[in-house]
């Protein structure tokens, strides 16, 4: 391998080697700090991390005068995410196959790394503040915590997209999760059933009235967590469900949470039952405009080193969610890992190589 390509994997090894499921990300930050330092950023530690158990908060760094971009890439990966023995053959980096890589975000922290130390290389690195969140696969509570008195640019460059490197995250939707509690009457299943109300029945009903998937070109609905009951021989009074609306017309979503609060109150009803309906908005959604100029700069950068810009929309979120919510214009860079959140996941060399430049690019336009 040429020298970047040796150096980026050996840290991309080093670190995924790091366990930091989220919520436990205090080694990784500590490591990643100290390379900070070394390549001549000023560096701090925020407190997010007492504020939602986790034992590391938001890793912020700073270098240069002017006006600043943000670098931003995150800490955790989802689980199985312990115990990572990653596998190089032929240009893809792959987990053992137990784990996943944690290519989803550790590419993005080694192409951020990798990027600045290279352009220091050739002229002192000009304004940028690096911010390394953790806790973002669990509803994005390191940046959902930050500080953003901090901060200082009004332009940020999250790399957590898993596309090909070139593409540009220009929007994504607001996400309304929805928690259900359905009660109802217990009674013995085999004595006296007709004494008991059915909360597991009364929530099927409401269920089976929400549509899933996608319900418009814009807009996905899901219900993914059903919990109740105690045993066979017990008519089951107490039902709770979770799920959530994503879209990218905002909205859309609040619509739909209206919708779905009515469908199942007046299906509890109907049977029998009393049912509580908790939303809340755990992000809202974003759309850059393409002229707008954090996006004319990425476009410039990545043109600089021989790529092409592709646009795109994603039904995901990401800390670009909670920073464009908090003034920050920002967008979402695709860093080339694929199959992320499964023991599948990989990452080509060749885009792990891409993003580094593409960061030294930013820094240079």
């Amino acid at each position: 391998m040429r020298r970047l390509e040796r150096a980026l994997v050996d840290e991309f090894i080093e670190l995924v080697s790091i366990d930091a499921e989220s919520g436990c990300e205090a080694e990784i930050a500590a490591r990643v700090m100290s390379k900070l330092r070394d390549i001549g950023l000023d560096v701090e530690m925020d407190d997010a991390g007492a504020k939602f158990g986790g034992n590391a908060g938001n890793v912020i760094a700073r270098a240069g005068e002017g006006d600043p971009i943000i670098l931003c890439a995150h800490l955790d990966r989802v689980k199985p995410g312990k115990g990572i023995k990653p596998v190089v053959d032929n240009g893809i980096i792959r987990s053992s196959g137990d784990t996943v890589l944690a290519a989803d975000d550790i590419s993005g922290v080694v192409a951020i790394l990798a990027g600045l130390r290279e352009a220091k290389k050739h002229r002192p690195l000009p304004a940028v503040e690096v911010i390394f969140t953790v806790s973002e696969e669990t509803r994005l509570q390191g940046s959902k915590h930050l500080d953003y008195t901090r901060l200082h640019s009004k332009m940020a460059y999250i790399f957590d997209a898993s596309s090909p490197v070139g593409t540009v995250v220009t929007s994504s939707p607001t996400h309304v999760g929805f928690d259900v509690n359905v009660v109802g009457q217990a009674a013995h299943a085999a004595v006296n059933p007709e004494d008991g109300v059915s909360a597991i029945r009364a929530a099927a009903f409401a269920i089976s009235k929400l549509p899933f998937g996608w319900v418009d070109d814009h807009t996905t609905t899901n219900v993914g967590v059903l919990n109740g009951g105690a045993a066979t021989n017990i008519v089951c009074d107490s039902v709770r469900f979770k799920g959530e609306i994503r879209s990218l017309i905002a909205s859309r979503a609040s619509e739909l949470a209206n919708e779905f609060t009515g469908t199942i109150i007046s299906e509890a009803k109907a049977h029998g039952t009393e049912a509580e309906v908790i939303t809340a908005v755990d992000y809202s959604g974003y759309s850059i405009d393409r002229n707008a100029p954090v996006v004319a700069r990425v476009v410039e950068a990545l043109r600089r080193i021989g790529i092409t810009a592709t646009f795109e929309s994603t039904m995901g979120g990401s800390d670009g969610n909670i920073f464009n919510a908090n003034g920050i214009s920002s967008i979402v860079l695709g860093t080339g890992c694929q199959l992320v959140h499964s023991t599948r996941e990989f990452l080509p060399v060749p885009e792990l190589v891409a993003s580094a430049r593409l960061v030294e690019s930013l820094l240079a336009v």
